[in-house]
């Protein structure tokens, strides 16, 4: 199989156009951090184009002017290919707004409290009918790419594409799909709260795929255990981890990604502006993430609060790391106000100017302040992996602890070398804070020394490899099943 064979797409492009208002042209950015930027640097590692969905009318503009895509450089140094599709402006926002947003992430992300969210009605039926001309878009797409190919493979990334798998085999019925699904996946009662055709409709259409990837066994499991409630006709060997139905077998993997080492390289770390000063002499605890309600800064500045009630705290402070992210959707604007909130209400308890946020997507500012913490915290409520979890600790200089939530899907690989808590408890996530600053400078040095160990292996050319060894697995497999 060649690499001109292969066809990837995902719904997020790293990249995104604005207009020069000097000269009125296009020009093109790298939006920083994500799934858009995972799979560019895979796109870099294979070498072949990728497609992805124009986002903005300046990105449709480019994509009318570049039918045959882009070619940008990336932060690790590598080339890609980007093929932007323009989509209906108004289906676009329709799958952007409500569909992906509103059903998908929060369905997968455990974002209804269920007593009063959510409810469904013929706005959720007319996304329902906007995410499936989307999908054909994506899909066809692809096939549009690859008519020349005698044996495409496709390489189908994230939430938003779920669907794309089954329109794929049934023009492609013998070639290798690989679905790889980034964010969580929830247990079959929470699915459940779905609408009826959703629920059923995307498991239905996801099993085409020779292989779906997840990042944790956890999101696997909860993906077969949605079959097995969903699908009657559906055999489901929880063991082998494969999916039997209407002649067709598909294999679930685990394949966790850590980081990509080329694009931590090529970094210039900088703290942001008035940090070092407001830093300096004290330990401080960084806990970094999008603007996000998964991300769990609400109850992380809580817990720091207890830790320092409790225990000798009065040289360290906190930095709220926050990258602005979709703060069009509700519950994203909600969480940050509820955040700005706690960490108010931290100072008038600690002391002015102990804790503070710090907000932008400058991916050097991120790292630079992984590099200063004295102790990293990752305390999501769920997440389909983290990889800062991963980076974090291959950059600091402090010998940092870090603590990390047990719905990470990093958990499964990195709990065993981090404090593992439950991203619900507070008194638990203050116990662990008070630990991790109580500890010695000789069993710091240790465990930092055995977490990055742990860390160093999972990098995203061998997140790659273990896509494209794991699909030709199980394409052969599936031939000699049959």
């Amino acid at each position: 199989m060649t690499t001109t064979d292969v066809f990837l797409a995902s719904k997020r492009a790293a990249l995104s156009y604005d207009t020069d208002p000097g000269t009125g042209e296009l020009r093109a950015w790298l939006a920083p951090g994500g799934t858009g930027n995972v799979v560019a640097e895979q796109a870099g590692v294979l070498n072949v184009s990728w497609i992805a969905s124009a986002d903005s009318d300046d990105d449709r503009r480019a994509a009318a002017a570049n039918p045959e895509g882009v070619t940008m450089r990336l932060h690790s140094g590598r080339d890609i290919r980007v093929r932007l599709i323009r989509h209906d402006e108004r289906v676009f926002r329709s799958v952007q707004n409500h569909v992906t947003a509103d059903l998908l992430w929060a369905a997968n992300n455990y974002g209804w409290d269920r007593w009063t969210q959510p409810s469904f009605d013929a706005a959720t039926r007319a996304g329902w009918s906007d995410f499936d001309r989307f999908t054909h878009d994506f899909a066809d797409e692809l096939l549009k790419s690859s008519a020349t190919s005698a044996d495409p493979l496709f390489l189908v990334h994230d939430y938003q594409l779920v669907r794309v798998p089954a329109l794929l085999r049934e023009q492609r019925p013998h070639a290798p799909i690989l679905l790889f699904v980034h964010i969580p996946w929830p247990s079959a009662d929470y699915w459940r709260v779905l609408p009826r055709e959703a629920r059923a409709g995307i498991v239905r259409d996801m099993l085409p795929a020779t292989t779906i990837g997840f990042f944790a066994d956890r999101w696997c499991r909860n993906f077969l255990d949605c079959v097995a409630d969903l699908l009657p006709d559906a055999r489901v060997d929880r063991e082998a981890m494969t999916v039997e139905r209407q002649g067709h077998r598909t294999q679930l993997r685990t394949m966790p990604l850590g980081y990509s080492p080329l694009t931590l390289d090529g970094r210039q770390p900088e703290l942001p502006e008035g940090v070092e000063e407001w830093a300096s002499g004290h330990r401080l605890v960084v806990h970094s993430g999008r603007t996000d309600p998964i991300k769990n800064a609400e109850r992380a500045v809580r817990a720091f609060v207890l830790a320092a009630r409790s225990g000798d705290l009065a040289d360290v402070r906190m930095l709220v790391r926050m990258n602005p992210n979709r703060l069009y959707v509700p519950a994203n604007a909600d969480y940050v106000r509820r955040v700005e909130a706690a960490v108010s209400e931290a100072n008038a308890a600690l002391g002015p100017d102990t804790v503070r946020i710090h907000t932008d997507n400058d991916v050097n500012h991120t790292i630079a302040c992984f590099r200063r913490a004295d102790l990293l915290m990752f305390n999501s409520t769920v997440d389909g992996q983290n990889l800062s979890t991963f980076e974090a600790p291959l950059v600091n200089e402090h010998d940092a602890d870090v603590i990390l939530s047990e719905m990470c899907g990093a958990a499964e690989v990195l709990g065993p070398y981090c404090r593992t808590v439950n991203p619900f408890d507070l008194a638990e996530q203050a116990e662990a804070i008070g630990a991790a600053l109580a500890q010695d400078d000789g069993e710091r040095a240790r465990s930092a020394a055995r977490r990055r160990e742990a860390a160093r292996p999972w990098t995203l050319e061998s997140w790659v490899r273990a896509q494209l060894d794991g699909l030709a697995a199980d394409h052969g497999a599936r031939h000699d099943h049959h």
